[in-house]
C-alpha cells in the first residue's frame, strides 16, 4: 500500500463513470477516500466536476467531486493505492494495458465488472497478490451526466483478493463502504458469488436486450418468465460441474431477486440501444464455454448469445450506414 499518504486515507482511481463507477465514487468519497473518477466521455467528467454526483431513488446522496480525469494516463499523477475497473468487459484488455503504463509497483487493481473470469486477466498482468474482485449487487441507470437513478440494492456486495497479499486492501475497502451504509462482505470463496451474480445477469439481461423490455416486463410475461427459469436451471447445472456452491435454494432466491428488480433497464439493453458491444460473451457465452468443457449442452444460453450478437451486428451496420 502507498506509504506516502500522510493521513492514511486510500487514494482510489475509478475507471468508468457508469452506474457502478459513479455509485462507488460517491460512497468512497463520503467514507473519506481521495477518489478520482476517470472516463473518456468528457461531457460526463465535466458534469461531475461541476455538479458533483447525485444518487436518487433506492440510495439518496449528493457528493462534491473535486478531482476527475479524462484518461487513465492522467490517473498516474495521483500515485494511487487502488484502481477499480468499472468499464464494460469488452474494454477490459485495453484498460489493463493503460493501467500497466501508470503502475507504480504498489498499485492494487480491482475488477468491479459483470461476468466470469475477468479477474484472471487482471491477475495475469499484475499478480494475484495485487488483484481483487468485487461482486456488485446494486444497479442503476443514468438520469443525466452526473445523476444515477439507483434501481435496487440487494445487500451485501462482496470483495476479495486473489491471493493473501491483497487481503488488507480488501478489508480496508470493505470497511470504508460499510462505514457509509453500502454493505460489503469478504467471503470465504468469492467465486461462488461471481457465478451466482453471473447466472442472475445471464438469466435476464440478454432476454431484456433481445425483447427491448425492462426486467419487470420480462418477469411479468409468462412465456419470458419461463425462459428465464430455463436459463437459470441450465446455468446452475454448469456451475455444479465447476463445483460452485450456490446453495440448495439458489433457484428460488434467483426468481425472488429478479422479480424485485422492478423496471430496471439492464446495461446489456442500454448498450444495444446505443450501438455498443455488450457483455454477453462474459455472461451467457462463458456459461456456454464451461458447458462444452463438461460436455453439457446449453441450448438456451447458446441461443440468446447468438441473438444478442445478431442484434449487435445489425446495430453496427446501422451506425456504418448513418456514417456514410
Amino acid at each position: 500500500m502507498n506509504q506516502n499518504n500522510n493521513n492514511g486515507n486510500l487514494r482510489v482511481g475509478i475507471i468508468g463513470t457508469g452506474p457502478v463507477g459513479t455509485i462507488l465514487t460517491a460512497h468512497l468519497k463520503e467514507a473519506g477516500a481521495l477518489v478520482v473518477p476517470c472516463d473518456v466521455f468528457a461531457h460526463k467528467i465535466n458534469a461531475i466536476k461541476k455538479k458533483g454526483i447525485r444518487l436518487t431513488h433506492t440510495i439518496e446522496k449528493k457528493v462534491a467531486i473535486h478531482e476527475a480525469c479524462y484518461s487513465v494516463q492522467e490517473l498516474g499523477m495521483y500515485d494511487l493505492d487502488l484502481v477499480i475497473i468499472a468499464v464494460k468487459t469488452p474494454d477490459l484488455k485495453k484498460v489493463i494495458g493503460q493501467i500497466k503504463d501508470i503502475d507504480n509497483g504498489r498499485l492494487y487493481v480491482m475488477c468491479a465488472q459483470n461476468g466470469i473470469d475477468n479477474e484472471i486477466e487482471i491477475g495475469r498482468e499484475f499478480g494475484d497478490h495485487r488483484s481483487l474482485r468485487m461482486v456488485i449487487n446494486f444497479a442503476g441507470n443514468a438520469a443525466d451526466d452526473h445523476t444515477i437513478h439507483v434501481s435496487f440494492f440487494n445487500p451485501p456486495n462482496y470483495v476479495a483478493a486473489l491471493a493473501d497479499g491483497g487481503n488488507e486492501m480488501a478489508r480496508r475497502f470493505a470497511d470504508m463502504l460499510n462505514s457509509v451504509g453500502l454493505e460489503t462482505e469478504i467471503p470465504l470463496d468469492i467465486q461462488d458469488h461471481v457465478w451466482a451474480k453471473a447466472i442472475l445477469n445471464a438469466a435476464l439481461s440478454a432476454v431484456c436486450a433481445i425483447t427491448r423490455q425492462t426486467m419487470k416486463e420480462v418477469m411479468d410475461f409468462p412465456a419470458t418468465f419461463e425462459l428465464v427459469e430455463g436459463l437459470i436451471d441450465e446455468s446452475v447445472r454448469v456451475a455444479e460441474k465447476e463445483r460452485i456452491d450456490l446453495g440448495s435454494k439458489f433457484t428460488r432466491f434467483s426468481i425472488r431477486y429478479l422479480k424485485n428488480a422492478g423496471h430496471h433497464r439492464p446495461s446489456m439493453l442500454v448498450d444495444l440501444e446505443n450501438g455498443y458491444p455488450t457483455e454477453v460473451d462474459q455472461l451467457n457465452g462463458r456459461i456456454v464455454q464451461y458447458g462444452r468443457k463438461h460436455c453439457l449442452p446449453t441450448p438456451l444460453n447458446q441461443s440468446v448469445t447468438a441473438l444478442v450478437h445478431l442484434l449487435e451486428h445489425a446495430a453496427k451496420k446501422n451506425c456504418e450506414s448513418e456514417a456514410k
